[in-house]
């Protein structure tokens, strides 16, 4: 699944659904005594996790792109690796909270001071699936 920058801050369909259906299930008393239905809640929201796969075309290559990029992915708690290609381009796996990750996204859109991004191609990946214990440089 292709992403485009403005997707990461549009809302999902579902996402509005469950707060609107949590009030209503406190208000009647069957879940807010026994507390699971609170715990449900707020779990979605701390283990939503989110992988990523991205192309990063433009001006890119010899500006610092992966040692900032590798900056970025620790500063934002991420495992991940970020590599140059060989017709130019960086690839970046991304792994973590989905909020973190979509920062790291936002932050590939301009990359550092001297870098020149032309485009973007998110990929989103199963959740998990990368094996990393860091953010890592690649070749």
């Amino acid at each position: 699944m292709e992403r485009r920058f403005f997707d990461i801050f549009r809302r999902q369909p579902s996402n509005p659904e469950p707060a609107a259906e949590a009030p209503a299930a406190r208000a009647d008393g069957d879940r807010a005594a026994g507390g699971s239905g609170e715990a449900n809640d707020a779990a979605p929201a701390s283990d939503r996790h989110r992988t990523i796969h991205a192309i990063v075309s433009g001006r890119v290559q010899g500006v610092g792109f992966r040692w900032s990029c590798m900056e970025e992915g620790e500063r934002l708690g991420l495992v991940g690796e970020v590599r140059n290609l060989d017709d130019g381009d960086v690839e970046v796996f991304a792994q973590g909270p989905a909020d973190d990750v979509a920062r790291m996204i936002a932050w590939l859109y301009h990359g550092p001071r001297w870098a020149s991004v032309a485009s973007v191609r998110i990929t989103d990946m199963n959740p998990g699936s990368l094996r990393h214990r860091a953010f890592i440089m690649g070749n």
